[in-house]
């Protein structure tokens, strides 16, 4: 049974798995305004590792509105800060080039390569 201020919508719909030896975070579910702090917090705990590359994985998962889209910007943006290279994978066309633009980079992606910073 839940408490009446926390019911299971309140859930949000994302899965990070994060391995901070490859650098990698594994997003499963709905990247959107309720779940994108979980994109930023696994970015966070990527910037105390060595990994020279991160590697975001959205193959299996949708990004929901601009905040998804935002959430991701704001990594590649985190990357490049840091002197680090970031990867994008799953992602359609116009959701890496629209999270890049966001990011402040003019050029696209294609899927699985490594976006310049």
């Amino acid at each position: 049974m839940f408490p009446a201020e926390a019911r299971p919508d309140d859930v949000p719909e994302l899965f990070a798995h994060l391995d901070l030896v490859t650098g990698r975070v594994e997003l499963v579910g709905r990247l959107d305004h309720a779940t994108a702090h979980l994109l930023h917090d696994a970015v966070s705990a990527l910037l105390v590792t060595s990994c020279a590359q991160w590697t975001v994985d959205v193959t299996r998962a949708t990004v929901s509105d601009h905040h998804g889209l935002r959430a991701l910007a704001v990594a590649y943006r985190r990357a490049g800060r840091h002197h680090r290279q970031f990867l994008l994978l799953g992602a359609s066309p116009t959701v890496q080039r629209a999270a890049l633009q966001l990011g402040g980079s003019e050029s696209s992606a294609v899927a699985g390569q490594v976006c310049p910073n």
